[in-house]
């Protein structure tokens, strides 16, 4: 299958333009490291876990042949194949490695050297069939990164003074911690139309930071709009 001129063919062209790992390790990286700490519940916060992390993230910028092995496709669900899922099963199994080296002193398989055989066949066969629970650990690694991103955009964006100060937060209270806008903007000190009129600009601002990473991952089409992308979100979050 000939790669389209989407992210897909970023990622099919790395073997002869290696310099632009690092486009896709941009999307990838804060994805990887959170799905990974999911992995290894026991060592949360750690330092070496950390170290662990920051060797796989290196190993991958280091590898751009093996990411390049990924393929799109159809998988036998009928849905498309997710980069992310090979990326990340790419990443555990460096990991478990690293953690190897880490604790042991030596590799646990020594197919994740230069040539990666193994791995990126078995990184290959989850990107195509993922067991339900490994894709719903992958998932939601991914779109909590993604609503981490969107979260700081939105939090620039009140620096920079595209918004209100006070927005960001007025979200906060009521999307997250659930008070009416009613309190939010006895809260704040705020008449209660302003409060209404800053919460629904947020709203669609955080709305079209998550569309347009969502559009920047292949997530959704470049038409996409922000219902679609909400429920692919929505989804993923659920897993």
């Amino acid at each position: 299958m000939e790669f389209p001129e989407t992210r897909w063919s970023l990622i099919g062209r790395l073997a002869e333009e290696p310099d632009q790992v690092s486009v896709v390790m941009e999307l990838y990286a804060d994805p990887i490291a959170r799905y990974l700490r999911a992995k290894f519940p026991a060592e949360q916060g750690s330092a070496r876990l950390d170290d662990v992390i920051q060797e796989v993230l290196v190993y991958l910028m280091e590898h751009p042949d093996l990411l390049a092995r990924a393929r799109p496709g159809e998988t036998p669900a009928g849905s498309a194949s997710k980069f992310r899922y090979f990326i990340m099963t790419l990443a555990f199994n460096a990991a478990r490695n690293a953690w190897r080296r880490q604790v042991h002193g030596k590799e646990l398989n020594a197919a994740m050297g230069d040539g990666g055989e193994t791995t990126v066949a078995e990184a290959l066969a989850v990107a195509h069939q993922p067991a339900d629970e490994l894709a719903k650990a992958m998932d939601r690694a991914w779109a909590e990164s993604l609503m981490a991103a969107a979260w700081r955009d939105l939090r620039a964006w009140a620096t920079d003074g595209t918004l209100e100060a006070e927005v960001p937060r007025i979200l906060e209270m009521n999307l997250v911690e659930g008070r009416n806008l009613r309190e939010v903007a006895e809260a704040l000190s705020l008449p209660l139309a302003t409060c209404h009129r800053r919460l629904a600009r947020g709203r669609t601002l955080l709305q079209k930071a998550i569309t347009d990473r969502l559009r920047q991952a292949g997530e959704i089409a470049i038409d996409g709009d922000g219902v679609s992308a909400c429920e692919v979100l929505l989804t993923a979050l659920k897993s």
